[in-house]
């Protein structure tokens, strides 16, 4: 970085005074796009929602392994949580998916308790998406209790 910016002043002092004024417009011009293309969106949308929340719903504390894999399977996280009776727990957003705006397909493969493993593909499909991971959680259609339950959630 240090030799692009000392060869871009070696080319810049090498020009005449107006061509100088035009080379530094057009650096400046540049430096501002790129930081509009960045900060526009989270300034209609705000910044971007947690990778995924997890709601413990069982009245007992349960350790839960989360593992998610993109689309090469190349682990982006593995990571194991104690979660207390009824209680939350979110995980940010890993710097390099706050950023993007298309689609992606995420393999989720969470365990509790070392026993109860559901691996689950989400296509997750934006920023203000995220993964909502329940515990013991009651399906309201069958009434009966899902140990684990996945499911996309939008933040708005």
């Amino acid at each position: 970085m240090r030799i692009f910016f000392f060869t871009l002043f070696s080319v810049v002092n090498q020009l005449g005074n107006t061509a100088k004024k035009l080379v530094i417009l057009c650096i400046v011009i540049l430096i501002t796009v790129l930081i509009f293309y960045i900060s526009i969106p989270f300034v209609f949308m705000g910044a971007a929602a947690p990778f995924f929340v997890i709601h413990n719903h069982d009245i007992t504390s349960h350790e839960v392994m989360v593992e998610v894999f993109d689309q090469q399977n190349k682990s982006i996280v593995n990571e194991t949580y104690r979660l207390e009776p009824e209680s939350d727990l979110s995980r940010a957003r890993p710097l390099s998916l706050q950023f993007h705006r298309e689609k992606r397909e995420y393999t989720f493969k969470v365990t509790m308790d070392k026993q109860i493993t559901n691996t689950v593909k989400m296509e997750i499909p934006h920023s203000h998406t995220l993964v909502d991971i329940r515990l013991y959680s009651k399906n309201y259609e069958s009434g009966e209790i899902v140990p684990i339950f996945m499911e996309i959630a939008e933040v708005v």
